[in-house]
């Protein structure tokens, strides 16, 4: 068992240092003139606490409004989601068309997506959600990020919210979104997330889109990262700039959360990426390792000080990684989260991988199995 725990900890902290070297060599997007026209694609369901902000804040952006538009694709809303939109549509001093869904074979986000991004005037789309919000230059940053060799770029997305669930959920966020930054960077694309995504309309229809996933309900941005990586190599990079954060709100309730994440991690059983698929497993065993370590040493079978070194190892590995990331996010101190989450965030992980493969999950109303 030793042989085990000592392998798995020198992992574990060699994979996080890496990691933490990989973020700091990600380069920060430097600013330039040339600009180039967006569609910039936003799928709805059931938004209407929601889509005014988001609609608000495009039309405040600092870019030109001549060149983007805003294409909202209606997902068989049945609350005041249409009628917000359409309300806007002539108040506000920039590009919108509303697009719904007809088809009931044909819903859900993907099906909204293509819909959109056929529909698109203009050959770099930007996706994100109704429930996000970002700074002013967010549209600049993106023009900025994009040259005649890129194809993809994904931003980084921060999670907000006060008390200590949310600080939870944010430092675990930013890790998550570190690892996606690194991996990108890397060439070995692991996440990335549509609440913050930019790519080339014609980049998506040479991959054809969403085709080999559509009736998946979630991954719209993995499996269309993975495909256009593999398609186009070297021609994806991250955003790395603090004015490109989109924003979202933290989950008040554990319940929406679970919900959340098995939806993420659903699409695992899904993903043909083997190099994806393996990490998978390496962490479930990291992780059930790292339980079984604290077992034994409990049950006097391993000395609890080596199990108490092995666990500030791990600690500070993680928080050489992450701590960067959520200072880059603006986000709090990571050191109390990060501490509360060396214990918890092995039963979630281990909760999750089965919860992914046994569980259901509800999203805008739908259930999923």
């Amino acid at each position: 068992m030793m042989i085990l725990i000592a392998a798995f900890t020198i992992l574990h902290v060699l994979f996080y240092l890496k990691l933490a070297h990989g973020w700091i060599r990600i380069p920060l997007i430097s600013s330039k003139e040339t600009l180039i026209p967006f569609s910039v694609v936003i799928p709805v369901r059931n938004e209407e606490e929601n889509i005014a902000r988001i609609l608000h804040q495009l039309a405040k952006q600092n870019y030109p409004k001549d060149l983007f538009e805003v294409i909202v694709v209606d997902d068989f809303s049945d609350d005041q989601t249409v009628s917000i939109v359409n309300g806007l549509k002539d108040s506000l001093e920039i590009s919108i068309r509303l697009i719904p869904l007809i088809d009931k074979q044909k819903q859900g986000k993907k099906h909204a997506l293509t819909a959109a991004i056929n529909a698109a005037e203009h050959e770099t789309i930007l996706t994100t959600d109704a429930d996000c919000w970002f700074e002013y230059n967010w549209i600049k940053c993106y023009n900025d990020a994009f040259d005649e060799r890129t194809n993809m770029v994904a931003g980084p997305v921060a999670i907000q919210g006060k008390g200590i669930f949310a600080r939870l959920q944010q430092v675990e966020f930013a890790g998550l979104m570190g690892f996606g930054a690194v991996t990108i960077s890397h060439e070995n694309p692991s996440m990335c997330s549509g609440a913050n995504l930019g790519f080339r309309k014609s980049a998506f229809e040479a991959v054809g889109g969403y085709t080999n996933n559509l009736f998946t309900p979630s991954g719209d941005d993995e499996f269309l990262l993975f495909n256009i990586m593999s398609k186009f190599p070297h021609s994806t990079r991250f955003l790395k700039s603090d004015n490109a954060v989109v924003k979202t709100a933290a989950h008040k309730k554990l319940r929406s959360f679970v919900n959340q994440r098995t939806r993420w991690t659903s699409k695992w059983k899904y993903n043909k990426n083997w190099k994806v698929r393996v990490s998978a497993i390496l962490f479930f065993l990291d992780y059930l390792i790292f339980y079984a370590s604290i077992a034994f040493s409990l049950l006097g079978l391993i000395d609890p000080i080596l199990i108490a070194l092995v666990i500030l190892v791990r600690f500070i590995s993680m928080l050489l990684f992450v701590a960067p990331i959520n200072k880059f996010l603006k986000g709090r101190s990571s050191f109390w989260p990060l501490l509360v989450f060396q214990i918890i965030y092995p039963l979630h992980v281990l909760f999750m991988g089965m919860n992914s493969i046994f569980g259901s999950y509800t999203w805008k109303g739908r259930k999923y199995g």
